[in-house]
């Protein structure tokens, strides 16, 4: 794994080296995490230079590296970016390990390109995917997304391929999305899914929903259905109150949740926020607060937890420093 690693980095260091006059920048973070137990990470993100129309992109995460020095853990490698684009009239095509998620601004989505990929503000590792996309604009609001990608790492099996297309047009001041998605032919679920999402402001309020239909040969279909609305409040010239509610029914795992998010900027260095979620099927709460603050020399600080009726409660404490 560290092989692999290294050997990335030499490859695009002379592509970079390669370029006349123009150098390889190196940005990322680093990252203390506390739940019960110290994890460290590292990201960091290659910044190479534009070829023309083409740009590279390098990006990775190593997890416990100074435990992997100090104490025999061993440390954990995961790509996020390393893709190569380019910029063709009338059409972006991306080509490697790269984000791939259909957000439209919702806090659960359930016509994702990945289910679960984002959720409630967080984003999962299953939203970096080995693939190839084609990006069609077609005016300022509308466009065309294409996307084959292999969820298990590139292969020459094509039962292990996965593809979608998603069409964003706009309507009357209303952002609407029409996707199709084919998963791998090993998925436990039923492998074809549609999914439509509209977007729009009705007064002071945003509102958005999504209607997902995942179905195959021989399979019960599954749907799911999202409405949700968002708010903001001034409470001043300095401070808005940001809120947002959705309801959502889904045949998978036969869920019914309320979700509901309200932050609130106490300065322009920290903010508290909360997230709540009830389960109408079995009665269940969650209430997930979080604190962040931006301490002196530019440490973020991040304190936060998961409570639920009847478990003990999860904390969590999270120190970054950007460079």
């Amino acid at each position: 794994m560290m092989r692999r690693l290294i050997l990335t980095t030499m490859i695009l260091v002379m592509f970079s080296s390669s370029v006349q006059a123009l150098a390889l920048e190196v940005g990322g973070e680093l990252i203390v995490n506390f739940d019960g137990q110290i994890k460290e990470g590292l990201e960091l993100e290659l910044f190479l230079p534009p070829l023309g129309n083409s740009e590279v992109r390098y990006a990775f995460t190593l997890d416990r590296p100074l435990q992997d020095l100090l104490a025999g853990e061993d440390v954990t490698y995961f790509a996020k970016k390393l893709y190569i684009k380019h910029r063709f009239p009338g059409l972006h095509l991306t080509l490697g390990r790269q984000p791939v998620s259909w957000s439209f601004g919702s806090l659960l989505n359930p016509v994702d390109y990945t289910l679960g990929a984002e959720t409630l503000d967080q984003e999962n590792a299953s939203k970096y995917t080995d693939a190839l996309e084609a990006f069609i604009p077609l005016n300022w609001n509308s466009s065309l997304t294409l996307v084959s990608s292999f969820p298990a790492g590139f292969t020459t099996d094509l039962d292990q391929m996965k593809w979608g297309a998603r069409a964003r047009i706009g309507v009357k001041g209303y952002d609407l999305t029409v996707n199709y998605v084919q998963e791998e032919k090993r998925t436990l679920i039923p492998r074809q899914r549609l999914g439509l999402t509209f977007k729009g402001d009705v007064g002071d309020f945003g509102v958005y929903g999504a209607v997902g239909h995942q179905f195959a040969t021989g399979i019960d279909s599954i749907n799911s259905y999202l409405l949700g609305a968002d708010y903001s409040y001034n409470l001043n010239y300095d401070t808005k109150i940001h809120m947002q509610l959705e309801y959502l029914v889904s045949e998978l795992g036969d869920q019914e949740l309320i979700v509901g998010g309200i932050g609130y900027p106490i300065d322009d260095f920290s903010e508290v926020s909360m997230i709540t979620t009830v389960s109408l099927a079995n009665g269940s709460t969650v209430l997930i607060p979080r604190y962040q603050i931006t301490l002196p020399r530019g440490v973020d600080l991040a304190i936060g937890g998961s409570f639920t009726a009847n478990k003990n409660p999860e904390g969590f404490l999270r120190l970054s420093y950007p460079f």
